[in-house]
């Protein structure tokens, strides 16, 4: 079967408030790219992926982020069509995903996350990233996506079973992981549905309520 995700998959894109991006797979000619629009989020949006104060991505980390497969490790990037108006690319966004390693006759699965700059929140961005992530990983032979979080106090747990009373968990020394059934969606979807458990999780960990484990730390940088 054709895959739709390839290096020369480009979509033009329109968000709410009318920015126009362009949506492509990330590449090692990104790293620029990427170090400048980390600089441009907020100390608290970098804290929410890192778990640590931190000031700029380390060349170590931006090979990490860049220099990807495809495969095993995809990434899949929003740029801004108009740029910053001085010829500078700016990235909006950033969805990932790395399959993990599984018994015999296991299914694949991957952890997955998603990060929009502090300026595209709230314009429909991030569920875009997740529609595409979705399609990507489930045209990868992918059907479940795992996360990681703490789980310290009985209002995470009423949180975990109200987003997803399907879901499937484990857990064990303070930390629930839970696998989560990827959406069938088409790679051109428009919409997905808001009550899905997947989409109502990666909402809930965009707007801070989740608490992520140190596992964050590590999918977003080399350990």
């Amino acid at each position: 079967m054709a895959r739709y995700f390839t290096p020369d998959y480009v979509e033009r894109a329109v968000l709410r408030d009318g920015t126009v991006i362009r949506l492509r797979l990330t590449a090692p000619e990104d790293k620029a790219l990427l170090r400048r629009s980390f600089e441009r989020w907020s100390p608290e949006s970098r804290y929410a992926r890192f778990l640590v104060p931190k000031q700029r991505l380390s060349d170590e980390e931006l090979d990490y982020l860049c220099d990807v497969d495809q495969e095993h490790h995809f990434s899949l990037g929003a740029v801004a069509e108009e740029g910053d108006g001085h010829g500078e690319p700016i990235g909006l966004g950033i969805a990932r995903f790395i399959v993990l390693r599984t018994q015999p006759g296991e299914p694949p699965i991957a952890e997955s996350a998603i990060a929009v700059a502090d300026e595209a929140h709230g314009k429909g961005l991030g569920r875009l990233l997740f529609l595409r992530l979705c399609a990507a990983a489930r045209e990868r032979g992918i059907e479940r996506f795992r996360c990681e979080v703490l789980c310290s106090n009985r209002s995470m747990q009423a949180l975990i079973e109200t987003i997803a009373p399907a879901h499937t968990t484990v857990v064990h020394s303070g930390v629930t992981t839970i696998d989560f059934d990827i959406p069938p969606v088409a790679p051109d979807a428009a919409s997905t549905d808001p009550s899905s458990p997947l989409y109502q999780f990666f909402r809930a960990a965009a707007e801070g309520v989740v608490e992520w484990t140190e596992a964050v730390r590590r999918f977003w940088r080399p350990s």
